[in-house]
Order: C-alpha cells, then structure tokens, then sequence
C-alpha cells in the first residue's frame, strides 16, 4: 500500500476533479461548468465552512411588554428561519452602543429590547435567545459595538444607568468621552475606555455559554483632532513622536490586544472576531484600523470579516476586486478570513455604485453569485451576511429564496 499512494497522489493532483477532503484524503469532486451571470457554480462545500448572519440592534426582537413565554415564541421564529435557509452561526448584538441586550451590572438595557434605555425587563431576554439557538443548532457570538455611546448627540437622551452620563456629570474633564455631530462615543485612546469595555465582555463571558465575541468596524468615529486631543497633547509633551494618525492606530492595536487577550484568559476556545470595512484605505486613514496586522499577527483575533457590502457593477468598489485584495494579504495560517456579504442592499438602489445604481434591483441572484465566487477562493472559509431582517423583508423574499436552494446543494 505504501508504494501504490504516491501514484495515486500524484495522478490525484494532476487531475481537477480531484480534491483533498475535511477527513484528510482524497475524494472526487462535483464536475462543473463555468460560471455565468445567472447560473452560479455549486461547489462543495468544507464542512468547517462558517455561514454567519448578523442579528442587529435593529433585528432584535423587543421584549418590551412581554411575557417570557410570548418572547420565546418569537425567538424560536426568528432561530427557525435562520436554520431554515442554511446558515450555522449567528452574531448577535450584545452591546450595540453603551448599553446591553442581556442583564447586565455595568450597563443598562438597550431600548430596543426594553422599549427605553435603562428599563427594567422581567426576564433576560438573552438567556432565552440562547435557547432559541440552542434548539435550532445555531452557534452564538456575543457582538459588540466598543465605543458608540449615542447615535444622537444630546446627553440629556443618555440614561442615568448608563456609566457614559457619570463621565459627562462629572464633568468628562479628561476628555473620556467625545461628542460630535455623528454621536457621542468612548474616546478610543482613553485607557480607562479600554478597561470599562473589556470588563462588559468579561461580563458577559462569565454568565453566557457563548461560542465568541464579535466587534465590527466602528474604532475611531471621527479623524477631527477634537476627539483624542487631551491625550494627544499629553503624549507629545512628554516626548512621543509618532504622527496623530500612527499614535491612533497604536491606541486601536492596544485596545484590540488587550480586548483579544481578555477573551481568551476566560476562556481560550472562544473565537474573536472582527469585521472591519471592506475598504483598506477607509480602515487605516479613518477608522485606524491595522487589517494588516490582525490578519497576519497571532494575537489580535481569529477571524477577520470584511464587509464586502458591495455589488459586482459597482464602479469604485466592485465585489470581486475587494475579494481578491483582501485574499492577496499576508494571513497567519491560524486565522481565517470569512467574507461579509450585504443583504440590506437587496431590492435598493445602491447610491454610490455609479452605473450599478440599479445592479440590487435589477438581479435577484446576487449573493449567490457572491457566495459562489468565495467559495471559489481557497483563502476564504465561510461568509457572514447582513442582516437578519432582511431575509425576511418581501423586496429581498426572491434574494433570499435563492440563496436557502443555494446551500442546499
């Protein structure tokens, strides 16, 4: 047998049917065609391949004047549908801004479970959501927002359980928090920002058997000077040299490290992730944030999702280019890349796409046609879409049909 298996081998690699499997050897595989605009490839699919929807804060469901049982019954709908079209894995909001989607000791809850920020809930709503995913086989992830306070920027709006409105009473002479036109956030160089935000996810880590925790892109809100200037200010005079621009993405890495190593002290199985933008010049001059770095470093997390929100027309972004360059960085074998693919777009205009404006309109076939070209590069290992209340959103119903046949192949 010994000398039958080079043979087999090498015949195995010459020819394209043949493909290494999840167990280790070698099977043949699916014969297809080429790929054409409406008729996508079915490939087969890794059994480790990750198939994510995003369940924001503006997807929960509002426990808001409900019994325990009336909730369940809706989480058990929402779990239902997901399993339904094919995915495994949900990221689901924890923390959407300084606030919480379970009970919580540091932060009041949100008011899009509670119905008002800081309102009392007769039971934990995550507790039941996790028994909805419990019972429909679908992976949790804890998702985070680490620095949004307010998608308003009226402190009179914030809670007083919220901590953001001890910093502002008091007087937020450190420049903790900032408040701009866009909202009010965490200052991200403030190091005490850091530890209130690692403390929540240790929080949460403590009383939930959860499979990860996730935060996406929302780092720096502003590039305006006026967010950081205090610590800037202080850093200078006491020597430092880097540019504004370096010293913030040095503030986001510690904050990433920190928040990475954290998670894994509680508990070294879990996964961390991050979706950034899918734009590497947004991520570094605007938001700072090293994808570079936390793609091919141990250290800063797991998994990295671009949000690679955009359609294969579009002018300036188009979906196939953004693949590529992503798949083209250097990536540290122990970390996964997993595209992020955008649904909320179905059945819109797509504003900025240029001669694409129509291209979600137009096609009821798109995310198909994406998925197909991820799993046709090896580098990726699975996609994660946003968001879940469009798969159920009549406009995007056709969309959405096509992607459950889709991975039911």
């Amino acid at each position: 047998m010994k000398k039958i298996f080079p043979l087999f081998l090498i015949i195995c690699l010459l020819l394209s049917s043949c493909q290494l499997s999840n167990q280790g050897g070698f099977v043949l595989a699916e014969t297809t065609t080429a790929s054409t605009a409406t008729e996508p490839v079915f490939r087969p699919v890794k059994q480790t391949e990750m198939r994510a929807i995003w369940i924001s804060c503006y997807d929960h469901i509002s426990a808001q004047g409900k019994s325990e049982k009336e909730y369940k019954a809706e989480t058990d709908g929402m779990f239902r549908t997901i399993k339904d079209v094919g995915f495994n894995t949900a990221f689901v909001h924890m923390r959407a801004f300084s606030d919480a989607f379970y009970k919580s000791e540091i932060y009041p809850y949100s008011s899009y479970i509670a119905g008002k920020e800081g309102a009392d809930l007769p039971f934990d709503p995550f507790e039941v959501i996790l028994e909805s995913a419990e019972k429909y086989g679908i992976s949790v992830h804890g998702w985070i927002n680490p620095f949004r306070i307010s998608s308003k920027n009226d402190p009179s709006l914030i809670s007083d359980s919220n901590p953001a409105k001890t910093i502002l009473e008091n007087g937020n002479s450190d420049g903790e928090i900032a408040i701009l036109p866009s909202g009010i956030y965490y200052n991200p160089s403030h190091t005490e920002n850091h530890r209130r935000i690692i403390d929540g996810v240790r929080e949460i880590i403590s009383k939930y058997d959860i499979d990860g925790i996730h935060i996406d892109d929302y780092f720096y809100p502003s590039t305006d000077d006026a967010v950081d200037e205090i610590q800037y200010s202080q850093y200078t005079s006491q020597g430092g040299s880097l540019p504004l621009e370096e010293w913030r993405m040095t503030n986001v890495n510690a904050f990433v490290s920190g928040l990475y190593s954290a998670v894994k002290s509680e508990n070294k199985n879990l996964v961390f992730s991050i979706s950034p933008a899918a734009q590497l010049d947004k991520n570094y001059k605007e938001l700072y944030a090293d994808c570079r770095l936390w793609l091919s470093q141990k250290g800063y997390a797991d998994m990295i999702i671009p949000q690679i929100y955009f359609g294969f027309e579009h002018e300036t972004n188009a979906f196939d280019s953004l693949l590529l360059k992503w798949s083209n960085l250097e990536k540290h074998s122990d970390i996964r890349l997993v595209c992020g693919l955008g649904a909320y777009k179905c059945g819109f205009e797509d504003e900025y796409a240029g001669t694409g404006i129509n291209e979600w309109i137009d096609n009821s076939d798109l995310l198909v046609r994406q998925l197909d070209a991820v799993r046709s590069n090896s580098n990726y290992s699975g996609f994660a879409v946003y968001s879940y209340r469009d798969l159920i959103r009549a406009d995007c119903s056709e969309e959405t049909e096509n992607l459950k046949n889709y991975l039911k192949n």
